[in-house]
């Protein structure tokens, strides 16, 4: 469905205007020297209103309706759709290039966009008598709210900005202290990998005592069947001396380093017999 024609969505636009009279150039010593302004606006969503002046004696007005809009859109030749018309209309009396081109009788509202696009040229109607004041006072007193708004609207985006940077700086103030506690845990755990190393790190080697004599008059020398503690750094280690014998029992002789033992004496055995 095609959107309803009309100036429903038509913001008011203020402007400034270069003045030149008819078929003389804008430089010409004749062109006014006073700014003129102008001021287009939606009198409802059917009617558009351009008026310009100059606040002095040159004033005018014109009133446009959707026909009188088509019809200057099939002049100019802007293809595409309603609103598109209306947006380029828009575009060229906010950013581009306007000018009154005026003569005695009447004047013209030329603007456009840019140099190469069509031109938009609005037949305007002059002013006189009281109209003229009241044009005036009207275009005074919307160029005020137009102020207003613009003030209001600046106010809101600064608290909005205040409330942002607020956030931002409460924001950075988090982010410092998880930092500072992130530091703290890299610290104590570097720290705790740095012990661990140095604990896993052998302090001493198990020594085997020699059986002979020791020549270190600091260790002590174990009895038959104890048990040696030798302390170095913070570990002892046990060592187990080879036992040896205290005291060396007699050895029993071979039968044949013994004493031969006499035979018991016949003649006192046949004495016996005969007793």
């Amino acid at each position: 469905m095609a959107p309803k024609k009309g100036f429903a969505d038509f913001d008011p636009i203020f402007g400034e205007a270069k003045s030149e009279l008819h078929n003389e150039p804008a430089s010409s010593s004749s062109s006014s020297s006073h700014p003129i302004l102008f001021h287009a606006y939606a009198i409802d969503s059917s009617r558009l209103r351009i008026v310009a002046t100059d606040f002095l004696s040159l004033s005018w007005d014109r009133v446009l309706t959707v026909s009188d809009l088509e019809d200057l859109r099939d002049d100019i030749g802007i293809g595409g759709t309603w609103s598109d018309f209306v947006d380029y209309l828009k575009s060229s009396l906010s950013t581009g290039e306007v000018k009154i081109v005026s003569s005695e009788s009447n004047a013209k509202l030329v603007a456009f966009k840019s140099k190469g696009l069509p031109r938009i040229s609005i037949s305007l109607e002059n002013l006189e008598g009281p109209p003229v004041n009241d044009t005036m006072a009207n275009f005074s007193k919307c160029l005020f709210q137009a102020y207003k708004n613009k003030q209001t609207d600046y106010l809101k985006e600064q608290e909005h900005s205040s409330q942002l940077m607020g956030l931002l700086s409460s924001e950075r103030e988090k982010n410092e202290i998880l930092q500072k506690q992130l530091d703290s845990l890299s610290f104590l755990s570097k720290r705790k990998v740095s012990k661990l190393k140095i604990h896993d790190t052998p302090a001493s080697t198990s020594v085997q005592m020699p059986t002979g004599t020791v020549s270190n008059s600091d260790e002590i020398l174990p009895s038959q069947g104890q048990t040696a503690l030798l302390t170095t750094g913070e570990e002892q280690v046990e060592v187990k001396k080879d036992t040896q014998p205290v005291k060396v029992t007699k050895r029993v002789a071979p039968a044949s380093r013994r004493a031969r033992v006499r035979g018991v004496s016949l003649k006192s055995t046949v004495d016996d017999d005969e007793d």
